[in-house]
């Protein structure tokens, strides 16, 4: 009994880092891309006009959070794909109401708050908010279909479409003279729509006689009566989760500039590529393959494992951040971003808490713990708000984003070890996964510090030393991976064949 077990945890992992890697093949690609261009892009715009595309992205993010009401998660949930095609089109039904919705608040809400954060010029662009709401809520829920469907190529590929019209309207407005934030946003809205489009076009291709002996009114409230904690719990979960983000920007640019929000904006989006691609991929997989581990008891060795490798595939890059932050950033990006570095540099530690426990945070809508979520968000949103607000009384931005980074991260932690409780994991597993993974990486660590602040490297040798180091430690990595091995060895043998 105890060796069929193991067999079945054996037989989920293999599957499971295959899966992964199937779903992160493709959208590395939207990675590199983004990583080559992004330089270009930095070089086109300037820190201030990013700073209002951040201030924009940041009024429509806490709107977006209703498109659906929180039931694109229950989609990936019931056995029977007939209620799960009822979920999808209770979630399009409200993405739908909302985007309606939201339409009142460009001409009631909008005025004072854009004199407030002192970016009148974005009162042009306010249209586009509901435009951005109903891409967001369509993207969501059809993004959960073929998560319960493991279509992970099908988001792949609309990922892809995402990058490539984003960055193609960002790099040819710019050159053509446009770099404005107008242009930053007109990006983000094309690619959102490709990216909904392509899902669309293609789940209804293959789905549409499902939906049309499915879809009943009478199975659309069941499903809203069943998976009622989602709007209760996960929904305003990620308008709190959403509004830590608003509430940085919009104090950035309150207390500071808007120039400090460009900063903010950058550093976290370079912090957040693993965030994206590793932790994206990896979630919504561990999504599906997580619910139905809860039912065969499995789910303890799948998190166990999978939280392992979520340390030590994060914990190098973000603390040669945390050293070199600066030099990165000054050299890749141009001299006018080297105090997004030092932001980078500050925000790492949080970052890389949120980056490990990808497990679960996803593990709450499959235990139904969604109240745990809201609590830890509520924390956030108080620490957030409390950290900014000392930080701009002192007029010291770095004291701000400290405050700011260390007791989210507590935090955060602290809600990781509580759900890890929830299936057997103890807090020592996760303590000594993280110290061993640490004391691995600190000799390289140390290299690069004393590389640094020593003999003054500069900014190229520390990429170079970066480069070197992070090769050989997961080079060493893979091949005592024998899991993640074969899944890698796998993906290379179709990409040969293909």
């Amino acid at each position: 009994m105890v060796e069929n077990t193991k067999l079945k945890s054996v037989s989920h992992e293999n599957t499971f880092a295959k899966d992964v890697l199937r779903m992160a093949s493709a959208p590395l690609c939207t990675q590199i891309l983004g990583i080559i261009l992004m330089p270009v892009i930095t070089r086109l715009y300037l820190p201030d006009v990013y700073g209002t595309f951040q201030i924009f992205a940041s009024i429509v993010m806490p709107i977006a959070v209703f498109a659906g009401l929180g039931y694109s998660s229950s989609i990936v949930l019931p056995q029977k794909d007939e209620v799960a095609a009822n979920m999808l089109f209770v979630s399009l039904m409200f993405t739908v109401l909302i985007t309606l919705l939201s339409i009142l608040f460009i001409y009631w809400g909008s005025g004072p708050l854009l004199e407030w954060l002192k970016a009148p010029e974005l009162e042009a662009y306010l249209w586009v908010i509901p435009v951005n709401v109903l891409a967001h809520g369509l993207y969501l829920s059809l993004r959960s279909w073929n998560v319960r469907n493991r279509s992970f190529s099908r988001i792949a590929i609309s990922r892809i479409s995402d990058a490539a019209v984003n960055k193609g309207v960002l790099i040819g407005a710019g050159l053509c003279g446009f770099a404005t934030s107008g242009s930053l946003i007109a990006g983000r809205l094309a690619g959102s729509l490709t990216m909904s489009s392509v899902l669309g076009a293609q789940i209804w291709q293959k789905n549409a006689e499902l939906f049309k002996h499915s879809i009943r009114w009478h199975g659309m409230v069941q499903g809203i009566k069943r998976y009622r904690k989602f709007p209760m719990y996960n929904l305003w979960v990620g308008l709190i989760s959403r509004l830590a983000t608003t509430i940085i920007v919009f104090s950035l640019s309150f207390y500071f500039t808007k120039t400090a929000a460009g900063y903010y904006g950058l550093g976290l989006a370079v912090l957040s590529l693993p965030m994206t691609f590793i932790a994206g991929s990896i979630g919504e997989v561990f999504y599906q393959k997580s619910a139905r581990a809860k039912h065969d008891g499995t789910n303890a060795s799948l998190v166990t494992n999978l939280f392992k490798r979520m340390v030590y595939l994060g914990m190098l890059p973000f603390l040669l951040l945390a050293v070199a932050g600066e030099d990165f950033f000054a050299f890749v990006f141009g001299a006018n971003w080297s105090d997004a570095g030092v932001f980078a540099q500050i925000l790492s530690f949080r970052i890389f808490i949120d980056f490990a426990i990808t497990p679960a945070r996803i593990l709450t809508n499959i235990l139904e713990k969604q109240e745990i979520t809201l609590i830890l968000h509520i924390v956030i949103i108080v620490i957030s708000s409390v950290s900014i607000v000392i930080g701009g009384l002192a007029d010291n931005v770095y004291l701000a984003l400290g405050l700011f980074s260390f007791l989210n991260g507590l935090a955060t932690l602290g809600f990781g070890l509580l759900m890890f409780r929830f299936i057997g994991i103890s807090s020592s597993t996760v303590f000594g996964m993280l110290s061993k993974c640490f004391v691995l990486c600190l000799p390289i660590i140390i290299v690069t510090a004393l590389a640094k602040l020593i003999f003054n490297a500069s900014p190229l040798s520390l990429i170079v030393i970066s480069v070197i180091s992070c090769v050989i430690y997961y080079g060493l990595l893979l091949k005592n991976d024998k899991v993640l091995q074969s899944a890698v060895i796998e993906i290379f043998n179709k990409m040969k064949q293909a």
